[in-house]
């Protein structure tokens, strides 16, 4: 069997329609730190933030695509886990989750250059990470998800992969807001600039607040979950045209 790219993009495409979901956020700050609505309104210039903690979450949030431009920036915002110099984030195969880079390691540090990083998958499907980083993993195509790992656990943007079978990440699309992240200049909060904040915690430890990881990634878009079948169809036909490419450069 054959696919043809269009048919990949196509695959790429499908979509079950927007699903409206909102999952649960702590914003009472009774443990003493910043919560979720106060991190938004912290990072928007001018007064508070229009996107709503409870209200505004993006529904599409499970698995991801690149833009045109071939890459994506992120930056993390801020960190309040007590496993932060530990727990890591990073971007994994939607086909195959084993298929993982590390985008930010534990010591990164929000407000410093460690906590800037920038990843690209070529078309021959390597990922590349801060432009030069040849990392030798190759993702079947251009769709991807997010994972945080922490100390006995690895969660994913998917729920349907994290071992408690919970929401461990919500994302907010940008909505235009003047927005300043740490000593980086201030900004538009464009609409393909995502704010990802998770819970590091398995869901009977944790606090629901949402701040214990939260980063900014831009030039990506949510795309709707496709049904299992269609998802591995998709990985099928987008590993041959890697594949193909892999062959095509060699040969060259």
């Amino acid at each position: 069997m054959t696919i043809k790219p269009s048919l990949s993009l196509a695959l790429l495409s499908f979509t079950l329609g927007t699903v409206a979901h909102a999952t649960p956020i702590n914003t009472s700050s009774a443990n003493g730190e910043q919560n979720l609505q106060q991190i938004l309104d912290g990072i928007t210039v001018g007064g508070a933030s229009s996107v709503d903690a409870d209200t505004d979450q993006y529904a599409n949030d499970a698995l991801w695509s690149l833009g045109g431009s071939g890459g994506a920036f992120s930056q993390i915002i801020i960190e309040l886990a007590g496993n932060a110099p530990i727990n890591s984030f990073g971007i994994y195969d939607a086909t195959d989750p084993a298929k993982s880079v590390e985008i930010f390691a534990g010591p990164a540090t929000a407000g410093t250059a460690s906590a800037r990083a920038t990843f690209s998958i070529m078309d021959d499907g390597q990922v590349v990470r801060n432009l030069t980083d040849e990392t030798g993993i190759y993702f079947a195509g251009n769709l991807l998800g997010f994972y945080l790992s922490t100390p006995g656990h690895t969660w994913y943007s998917e729920s349907v992969r994290n071992a408690d079978s919970a929401d461990h990440m919500v994302a907010y699309q940008g909505t235009g807001d003047t927005v300043k992240i740490g000593n980086t200049m201030a900004g538009p909060w464009a609409g393909n600039e995502f704010v990802m904040a998770w819970e590091d915690l398995a869901s009977s430890q944790w606090d629901h607040d949402y701040n214990d990881f939260v980063v900014m990634v831009e030039s990506v878009n949510g795309v709707s979950v496709p049904e299992p079948g269609t998802l591995a169809l998709l990985a099928f036909g987008l590993a041959g045209l890697a594949l193909a490419r892999r062959r095509q450069t060699a040969a060259g």
